[in-house]
C-alpha cells in the first residue's frame, strides 16, 4: 500500500462500555457481544468493505478523528470509541488482525462533514501526511 487510505464510517461506534452483555449462568457469570454493538459493527464492517477502500497487509498505524457532539450533547470518552473501529476495520478485511497495530491516535473534530467517524490507516514504515 502507498499512502493512507481515508474511511469514513456514517454512524457513531457504540462505547467499548456497551460492547459486552452479562449475565449470570447458574454459578458463573458470562458476557457475550451487546445486540446493539453486533448490530452496528455489521453494519459498519459492510459499509466499509462495501466501498473497496483497500486493504494494509501487516503492521500499520491507525488515526481516528470523531466528531464531537454529533447527534447529541452528551459527554462522550474518545477512548472508549477505538476498539469498535478498530473491530470494524478487521470485520471488513481492511486489516487481519487489530494487534498488528503499532500506532493508533484518535481526536475530536469539529466538522468532518457528514459521517461521524474518519479512520485513516497507513502501513507502519509509512508516515502519514499533514
Amino acid at each position: 500500500m502507498t499512502g493512507a487510505i481515508r474511511i469514513p464510517i456514517t454512524d457513531m461506534p457504540p462505547s467499548a462500555n456497551a460492547m459486552r452483555s452479562h449475565f449470570y449462568d447458574g454459578e458463573k457469570v458470562r458476557s457475550t457481544k451487546s445486540k446493539p454493538y453486533a448490530a452496528w459493527k455489521k453494519a459498519t464492517a459492510w459499509e466499509i468493505a462495501s466501498a473497496r477502500h483497500g486493504k494494509v497487509d501487516g503492521p500499520y498505524r491507525l488515526y481516528i478523528a470523531v466528531q464531537r457532539d454529533w447527534r447529541t450533547k452528551r459527554a462522550r470518552d474518545l477512548d472508549n470509541l477505538i476498539k469498535p473501529v478498530s473491530d470494524a476495520l478487521v470485520a471488513a478485511g481492511v486489516v487481519a488482525d487489530d494487534s498488528l497495530a503499532e500506532e493508533v491516535r484518535a481526536k475530536w473534530a469539529d466538522n468532518l462533514g457528514g459521517p461521524a467517524v474518519v479512520a485513516f490507516i497507513c502501513a507502519a514504515e509509512e508516515e502519514l501526511a499533514a
